[in-house]
């Protein structure tokens, strides 16, 4: 891997080396220990404690539509060129709305649906999760299908489940949805 991301625009960046941090922020790693925030381009240090997940389609596609990857298939991607990022993530406030709906992500496969279900239930915590299927995980929204709109609470939720019940939830993570619409 390059210590420098060179923005070639016939080189496409393998799929795994980009992922979600476990902070929620989707980054590249470019070398062991260091990592470029797709959104900001800044680099920061990287240690493997980090990671977050791997990033889904869905994930891609929303940065597709917010200007940070030209395109994507299941073993690349690539990356809008670096000015163009730079130029989205300098969007003044009035002239762009951020929205981030978070979510748990189980990091389980789409066939434990059922099992989770069940768990939530002998947990009495049915009410308060409801667990589906994205891109062949199983996560977990908050009551009623609903995201959660700040990441602590998320986070308290996550806690709450891996106290609750750590064999099935220890290698849950917090996800997030976010959309740019420009005014």
């Amino acid at each position: 891997m390059n210590d420098e991301y060179v923005d070639d625009e016939d080189s496409a960046i393998p799929r795994s080396q980009i992922f979600v941090l476990l902070d929620g922020t989707f980054a590249v790693r470019w070398s062991e220990n260091r990592v470029q925030e797709l959104e900001t381009g800044q680099y920061r240090l990287y240690e493997r404690r980090d990671f977050g997940a791997s990033i889904t389609d869905y994930e891609l596609n929303q940065l597709k539509q917010a200007g940070l990857v030209e395109a994507f298939d299941k073993d690349h991607v690539r990356l809008s060129p670096l000015p163009q990022r730079q130029h989205i993530a300098q969007i003044s406030p009035w002239e762009r709305t951020r929205s981030r709906s978070y979510y748990l992500n189980t990091t389980l496969p789409g066939s434990f649906l059922h099992d989770i279900s069940e768990i939530l239930e002998k947990l009495e915590l049915s009410d308060q999760f409801q667990a589906r299927v994205r891109d062949d995980f199983v996560v977990l929204w908050g009551s009623k299908g609903i995201s959660f709109q700040k990441f602590d609470d998320v986070e308290k939720a996550r806690h709450l489940l891996v106290s609750r019940a750590p064999e099935a939830f220890m290698n849950t993570v917090v996800a997030f949805i976010e959309t740019t619409r420009r005014d």
